[in-house]
């Protein structure tokens, strides 16, 4: 009976690891998250840009089994994932997002502000601050939600013993708009598809033993579906990117200019004083020469110490005949002493 548990493992890993498992793996799908943080900062202060709505238009329930479901099949929060996203373009460089779905409840409260401050500072009360006012807003919705895109799978059966895996590919797709509030004109546009895949790996065993009086039945098996938010947000934020991009390509904002580092060249470390001597002529001394001049050099050398012996030589000289002369002077003057006295 082992024997048979064993086979079964063997067969539910070997399907597992089977050559199509990188094609439908979830992790290998685009993440635009990394693009959209780490994009290129714009040139000059953040966009001041609107988010009106952005809605799920796609009318799709969650699918369910033998029941109808009343739950949508995507998120109804798209529009604060937009929002998170223009927040995020550029570590937060490129736009500053003001509040418009919730404007009657800002409004409300910007009432009750100044009417406090009148009831308690009369006439003299601080005014608020105006509202920012955006030159462009960003609208759109989730147009799409296609299930079941692509659907297959691969198993085996061997001597009552099974293993199969299967997959399936959904598609959401949104759209973005970006418009120019002076004009009402629709300036870009961008369509995002993003693959929801899902799979599922699973085995049994049915097998008799002892003569057909004892049954083994076992199953085992685990799905991994990628959640529907997660690739609505990966979309958006792939939308964003595209929108940005679009608007550089369009000339209604430009990318901040790249520094160019100044690397010094190679001359400025170089002493143009330094003058390398290859001769009388600028020819290149030979070996031959070389000893030549080395042997001259010696004999200078002894030359110049010759000279500067002889010179010592006279010097102890002059000393001697002065030191006999003194000697000579002193002698005469004892004798010319004694012939006074007498």
């Amino acid at each position: 009976m082992f024997k048979y548990i064993g086979i079964f493992l063997l067969s539910l890993m070997l399907v597992g690891c089977a050559s199509n498992k990188a094609k439908f793996d979830i992790r290998t799908q685009t993440v635009a998250y990394k693009d959209l943080s780490n994009i290129q900062s714009p040139e000059g202060e953040p966009i001041i840009i609107a988010v009106y709505d952005f809605l799920d238009m796609t009318g799709q329930k969650k699918p369910g089994g033998n029941f109808a479901s009343m739950s949508t099949a995507v998120t109804q929060g798209s529009y604060q994932l937009l929002i998170k996203a223009l927040q995020d373009a550029g570590e937060g460089k490129w736009f500053r997002v003001v509040e418009r779905t919730s404007l009657p409840s800002l409004l409300q409260e910007r009432k009750l502000i100044r009417s406090t401050r009148q009831q308690v500072n009369g006439e003299g009360a601080e005014p608020l601050p105006p509202l920012l006012f955006a030159g462009a807003y960003i609208t759109g919705g989730i147009v799409g939600y296609d299930s079941d895109i692509k659907s297959g799978g691969l198993g085996a059966r061997i001597l009552g013993i099974q293993s199969n895996r299967q997959y399936r590919q959904d598609i959401v797709t949104i759209i973005l708009r970006l418009v120019n509030v002076q004009t009402g004109e629709v300036v870009l546009t961008t369509t995002v598809e993003k693959t929801i895949v899902s799979t599922s790996v699973g085995g049994d065993i049915f097998k008799y033993f002892d003569a057909d009086t004892l049954l083994l039945e076992v199953e085992a098996g685990y799905a991994r579906n990628e959640p529907v938010t997660f690739a609505i947000r990966k979309a958006i934020e792939k939308g964003v990117v595209d929108i940005i991009n679009l608007g550089v390509d369009k000339g209604l904002w430009e990318f901040e200019p790249i520094k160019e580092v100044e690397v010094p060249e190679i001359k400025d470390y170089v002493d143009t004083d330094i003058v390398v001597g290859l001769g009388e002529e600028g020819v290149e001394k030979t070996y031959e020469d070389y000893l030549i001049e080395k042997e001259r050099a010696k004999e200078e050398r002894k030359k110049k110490i010759q000279a500067e012996i002889e010179a010592e030589k006279e010097w102890n000289e002059l000393d001697k005949q002065t030191e006999e002369n003194a000697d000579e002077k002193d002698n005469d003057g004892d004798s010319d002493s004694s012939s006074d006295t007498n």
